[in-house]
């Protein structure tokens, strides 16, 4: 299961454009651009937008308009290219890709490019789905925030927030530890299954960090859900921005960039939705971006990600109020945009960020630690 963007309308309105069943193994194996690592190695940049302009179209999962600037993302790439992008919204979770591309092997209809959390990139990469490809910008990037063999780049992140309807709660949590407080009893949203969603294994983490929990240990995360839980302070109602609206759920554990893009929203129905980093820890993750190594359109694929990690791209993302993987060196050489990166939250302190081997522990430890919690 997944979490589903705080735009419930967009969930309703959003339809599936995929292209039919046909084979597309022999087209991509035709291609250059299957196996280009590159943009040089596959002839350099005129010949990939080449390529990739005369593929024309790039199938996509998940993405949806309000999640980290999206909407813009794609529109500003169709318009500087002509790619048409065909964004499958019946699954988006970081499990269902990987699903999906194991599923539809060889078919048309398969995805191109995955956004997953950086474990599930992991598991595809170990499994060899996932093509061998560095886009430009990506070299200057910590170790920690790419693959060792170029099979997913970190793209975009943010840190772990509390959003909080100020008209229907009086004294808003600041800290995760709060929300046990009896005041907040039938007031915070729920989220879905963290063993298969990039977001909700971070809450969970993030739960972890604020209860006594470490890299290392994920368990006082799952104990601190089963205490929400069982206290009724956790609604059994996924939030979105019409519970939100409805009084369902007035307390959202979400990423920043999400929870102030339902703020801007609920404005418009006179909701003050504050949006506040946690003081009791600041936890930080990116999103994973990845190309299916049996992409039906290999060139647009890597074009796709060229363009996200250009300075356009990581800007649009920063638009989003998102932090692009790439602001540091942007805002070091005056490349970010001033106006977006004035306007992200406020955080203080340093974000912690796992190894990729505590990553896949602690992913394992809440695959297992999981099957016992209750909601009932």
């Amino acid at each position: 299961m997944k979490l589903l963007p705080l735009s419930a309308t967009a969930l309703v309105v959003a339809a599936l454009t995929l292209t039919g069943c046909s084979s597309s193994s022999d087209q991509s194996a035709e291609s250059p651009w299957a196996t280009a690592t590159t943009a040089e190695a596959g002839g350099g940049m005129e010949a990939l937008i080449s390529a990739a302009q005369e593929e024309g179209t790039l199938n996509t999962m998940g993405l949806f308009d309000d999640w980290a600037n999206y909407g813009a993302l794609k529109s500003a790439f169709t318009e500087k290219y002509g790619i048409e992008i065909n964004n499958d919204v019946s699954m988006s979770s970081s499990q269902e890709q990987i699903n999906v591309i194991q599923q539809r092997v060889g078919q048309d209809r398969s995805i191109d490019y995955l956004d997953t959390g950086v474990s599930f990139a992991e598991d595809g990469a170990a499994q060899n789905l996932l093509a061998e490809y560095r886009p430009a910008g990506a070299e200057n990037l910590d170790g920690a925030l790419r693959s060792k063999t170029d099979q997913w780049t970190s793209q975009y992140g943010g840190y772990m927030s509390i959003g909080c309807d100020t008209t229907r709660i009086d004294n808003c949590p600041t800290a995760i530890a709060d929300l046990a407080k009896p005041e907040y009893k039938g007031k915070i949203g729920a989220f879905e299954d963290p063993t298969s969603g990039e977001l909700e294994f971070n809450i969970v983490w993030a739960m972890s960090l604020a209860n006594g929990g470490s890299l290392e240990d994920i368990q006082p995360g799952v104990d601190f859900f089963q205490k929400l839980s069982d206290s009724g302070n956790m609604t059994k109602v996924v939030a979105n921005d019409g519970t939100i609206e409805r009084g369902e759920t007035p307390i959202v554990l979400s990423w920043d960039y999400l929870n102030v893009a339902s703020a801007a929203k609920l404005a418009d129905a006179g909701i003050d939705f504050a949006v506040n980093v946690p003081t009791d820890v600041l936890w930080s993750s990116y999103y994973a971006a990845s190309i299916n190594a049996d992409a039906p359109h290999p060139a647009a694929a890597r074009l796709w990600l060229e363009f996200i990690f250009s300075e356009e791209g990581q800007n649009i993302f920063l638009q989003g109020q998102t932090r692009p993987v790439r602001l540091a060196e942007m805002t070091e050489a005056g490349t970010a945009d001033a106006t977006a990166l004035a306007e992200l939250p406020a955080a203080t302190g340093e974000a912690l960020i796992p190894s990729g081997e505590q990553r896949e522990a602690a992913k394992q430890q809440l695959t297992s630690a999981w099957l016992a919690v209750t909601t009932a």
